[in-house]
């Protein structure tokens, strides 16, 4: 277009380049000057995608900015234009790539850089035509003036008739035209079809355990457990090749870069408690530390910043070079498994089991499906096209339609989009639109006892899959819960006269027997998140809440060893630093906190009575709170704890520890350094962790024999 001036025309707005204004409504309205320049060369370029290089050294030049720049100034004409990023009526972005003008453009020059005035017949440019009509009319006056009185009749009947015509035609077009706006208020108000998978495609056969961590859109990335190890397989299956990492630990992959080439890595650091985060290249192996405590990340769509949660709640932002880390939020309790929305405004995430929203900028932070009742959600990640949403909870996939339109309103609830056996987690895009990457389990588990001498492991109760073993004082009975599905069981020590004892409208876990044998507390979910303590009677399995009036968090009973109290972990708020142990006294109903426990988790009562142990909520510390003296001492366990158990004897602990050193161990309460009892290297552990003992002190635990691969699921829109 040169160097000429001109103007824009679009929707109920008009765009004058030479005088640098927007008007809208009839009403300039005030744009930053780099933000109209880009308005300006999207103008100039309608229909066509324009890379975000292209916009940068248009407007910017040589200055030195980045893509945030480019980013604030379409946020900002967005907002003055009225449009939609989900469903844009002017400018849409095409992920990582750029953007377009999508409206249709209406161009003409503009008039008021000739400032000369049309010249007159007097002799002045344009004369000519004037001059020639003037002589026409004098060379033939009288025709001329009949010809205009017969034209001037014949107006005033063409007109009649044509309003004759006209009404005749009236109200069939207004029926037609009533027939249409109806039906196409209907089409823009209709609800869509739901989403549904229309094909399942098996990408890995080998039935290991596997988390998924993202793809770049030819290969799928992640961690394989037992040995752990960072692997890669093309989209369409094929051969399994482990990525060589350089860090000398690491404990999982959290995410990939768009393209590939960066693994966001979490490791362990010697001295430091929890992981940190690292910035892997995938080819050469160069890493960069982002964070020193971190649980979860995820890349920018642009791959230039990462975002990621600290066990303190927080979710940061930082450049993927490890530069300029600032605060976006503290939604508190573990923030986990963050995604970022195709275009970059937006990042979800999991905390307090439900999934919440802010924008990237950490503003406007909030809640999403506050009703859903399924089960806590697990994984959430966009479709590459922006149209769907889909996400883990109860083992299978859901959807959250983000489809909107003109009149159209968003679907209010989320999409079941598989119900079958199989358990999905973790489900990550791919990058046609079309494609969910997600780790399809079949779970079972093999009842295990290992014997503590030659580290041999045998089934136990005929290898049913079940966890959460507890013996009665006199070993004649045991009580279980079943793995996956939560009953709580009791029967004789031998397996023998089975007897339900839960249903499924609860979730049993972490069953006790009364020193007198003849009752059972467990932890149980009624309801999604929400978990309390309830007492069953071993003989006629009738069950009742134990605190009826207490709403708040409850977990992890245990007996006194008189059987008159009930130790147990309280949480009024879901935030794993205020949590606290509190002690209930059966007989006055009277509940007592236990000094010095906030924080704490998982408490044991010994069987003498005199201690009662606990984890720090990082699981890094075992503590013992000598009942005599009111006072904790810190146990040396110099590493993860998880399960501790009490011995027989009430001298020593038994714990269980994950990771690159997976082993049972046993530390006594005098302090001395903790004896491994026995090596789980090789060990396939279930996905439900945990570990008892049976009345020998053997250690028990619950093998996994389920499979677990990765699959490639088709989402059909219709």
């Amino acid at each position: 277009m040169g160097n000429k001036s001109f103007v824009f025309r679009f929707a109920d707005i008009e765009v004058r380049e030479r005088e640098f204004s927007l008007i809208k409504d009839g009403e300039a309205q005030p744009v930053e000057p780099k933000a109209f320049r880009v308005l300006l060369f999207l103008l100039r370029n309608p229909q066509k995608l324009i890379k975000k290089e292209e916009l940068l050294n248009a407007v910017w030049g040589d200055a030195t900015v980045t893509e945030n720049s480019l980013t604030r100034s379409i946020a900002l004409l967005r907002r003055l234009l009225g449009d939609d990023i989900r469903n844009p009526r002017f400018i849409e972005t095409v992920a990582t790539v750029g953007y377009r003008f999508v409206c249709n453009v209406e161009v003409s020059e503009d008039a008021s850089r000739n400032l000369e005035a049309p010249e007159t017949p007097d002799g002045q440019s344009g004369g000519e035509s004037v001059q020639s009509t003037a002589l026409e009319g004098a060379a033939a006056p009288h025709v001329q003036v009949e010809n205009r009185a017969c034209d001037k009749t014949k107006t005033v009947t063409d007109r009649k008739e044509g309003s004759r015509s006209f009404l005749r035609w009236l109200q069939p077009i207004a029926a037609v035209l009533a027939i249409g706006l109806a039906t196409a208020v209907w089409f823009l108000h209709r609800p869509l079809p739901p989403p549904s998978i229309s094909k399942f495609t098996m990408i890995t056969h080998d039935g290991r355990k596997k988390f998924l961590g993202g793809t770049d859109g030819s290969r799928v990335y992640f961690t394989q457990a037992s040995p752990d190890s960072i692997s890669q397989v093309g989209i369409t299956g094929g051969e399994i090749a482990q990525i060589p990492i350089a860090l000398p630990r690491f404990d999982y992959l959290v995410n990939v870069s768009p393209d590939g080439s960066n693994l966001l890595i979490a490791a362990p650091q010697e001295g430091h408690p929890g992981l940190a985060m690292w910035n892997v290249r995938t080819l050469g192996g160069s890493f960069r530390r982002l964070a020193d405590a971190a649980l979860d990340g995820a890349f920018s769509p642009d791959g230039n910043s990462v975002a990621y949660s600290t066990p303190e709640g927080d979710i940061y932002l930082v450049q993927s070079d490890g530069r300029g880390a600032h605060k976006l939020a503290s939604p508190g309790d573990s923030p986990h498994d963050l995604s970022w929305s195709p275009d970059g405004e937006t990042i979800r995430f999991t905390a307090h089991d439900v999934l919440w929203e802010m924008s990237s900028n950490g503003s406007n932070l909030h809640t999403l499906l506050p009703d859903l009742r399924t089960s806590p959600i697990q994984g959430g990640t966009w479709t590459a096209n922006g149209k769907f949403f889909v996400f883990a909870s109860g083992g299978q996939l859901w959807a959250i339609d983000e489809r909107r339109g003109l009149l159209r309103r968003p679907r209010p609830d989320p999409i079941q989009l598989t119900s079958s056996p199989v358990h999905w987690e973790l489900p990550v895009a791919g990058k046609d639109g079309t494609q969910i990457f997600a780790d399809g389990e079949i779970p079972r588990g093999e009842l295990s006892r290992l014997d503590p001498h030659t580290g041999q492991s045998r089934p136990f109760l005929g290898g049913i899959s079940a966890d959460s073993v507890s013996f009665s004082k006199d070993g004649r009975f045991v009580a279980y819960v079943t793995f996956p599905e939560g009953i709580l069981w009791k029967s004789n020590s031998d397996g023998s006269s089975p007897m339900q004892l839960s249903d499924h409208s609860i979730h049993a876990r972490h069953p006790r027997w009364s020193p007198d044998g003849t009752q059972i507390v467990y932890e149980g979910d009624s309801s999604p998140s929400h978990s309390e303590l309830y007492i069953v009677s071993a003989t006629t399995g009738s069950s009742r809440r134990l605190l009826p009036e207490n709403n708040g968090e409850q977990g992890d009973p245990n007996w006194s060893d008189d059987g008159r109290k009930v130790v147990f972990a309280a949480q009024e708020a879901r935030d794993p630093g205020k949590e606290e142990l509190r002690i209930l006294d059966l007989d006055s109903g009277q509940i007592t906190p236990l000094p010095g426990s906030v924080g704490m988790s998982q408490p044991g009562w010994s069987p003498d009575g005199r201690y009662i142990a606990a984890l720090s909520w990082d699981a890094q510390s075992l503590k013992i709170f000598d009942i005599q003296t009111q006072r904790w001492a810190t146990l040396p366990t110099n590493g993860d704890v998880e399960f501790p158990n009490w011995s027989k004897d009430s001298r020593s602990i038994y714990y269980l520890r994950m990771g690159p050193d997976q082993a049972v161990f046993r530390i006594r309460v005098t302090g001395e350094a903790a004896e491994r009892v026995v090596d789980l290297k090789d060990w396939h552990l279930s996905i439900d962790l945990w570990l008892g003992l049976d009345p020998t002190d053997a250690p028990l635990l619950l093998r996994d024999i389920g499979s677990g691969d990765i699959y490639a699921l088709t989402l059909d829109e219709k």
